[in-house]
């Protein structure tokens, strides 16, 4: 646990590593599109736990909205610039945007509870905007508008360490497995072109 406020403070980039998913269409050509992807149990824990800042990696980013879509083994890397473009390649099309780093989470997880000498965090370490590029985008993204924020957020566990009996990251030792997750979403409109 000591090692989770520095651990993945880069990490809100969205460099998207992609494998296939599966697409439909809700009908719709506007309306709130939200990205959602999930790491939890031994894996989140390894990750967190871990003294570099290595990318996130989700087995699905699932998009709900106007573009019905997922992207299999999706990894967000890590990155220190605070503006970037990337491209999140889907099945449906190339929905490809600029975000912006607005924070990285360099405050101490908050304290949500302890129970025997296990102490329970949860933390937002990072967030962020974005804007959608039109004119590189592909397929039902082609063409299409909108803007939105991004987070990632973390919930963990962790016993106290020998001799300590107040919970803090420093009083702490390895993130466990049960109850361990990274989560990852990003939600604004999207105006599909018609």
């Amino acid at each position: 646990m000591r090692v989770l406020v520095a651990t993945l403070s880069g990490a809100v980039a969205l460099a998207i590593g992609l494998a296939a998913g599966s697409t439909a269409a809700s009908g719709s050509s506007s309306g709130t599109e939200t990205l959602t992807g999930v790491m939890s149990g031994a894996a989140a824990a390894k990750l967190l736990n871990s003294n570099g800042n290595p990318p996130l990696k989700f087995t699905s980013l699932v998009f709900s909205g106007p573009v019905v879509t997922s992207i299999s083994n999706a990894g967000i890397g890590s990155g220190k610039s605070v503006t970037a473009t990337h491209a999140f390649v889907t099945p449906a099309g190339s929905l490809t945007v600029t975000r912006t780093v607005t924070s990285t989470g360099q405050a101490q997880p908050t304290v949500t509870g302890k129970i025997g000498n296990t102490c329970h965090f949860t933390q937002n370490i990072g967030t962020g905007t974005y804007t959608v590029d039109s004119s590189k985008s592909s397929g039902k993204f082609e063409g299409a508008t909108g803007s939105g924020n991004f987070a990632v957020t973390i919930v963990a566990s962790a016993d106290l360490s020998a001799g300590k009996t107040t919970c803090s990251a420093n009083n702490t030792g390895k993130v466990m497995a049960r109850g361990a997750s990274i989560t990852f979403k990003a939600s604004g409109p999207l105006t599909l072109k018609k």
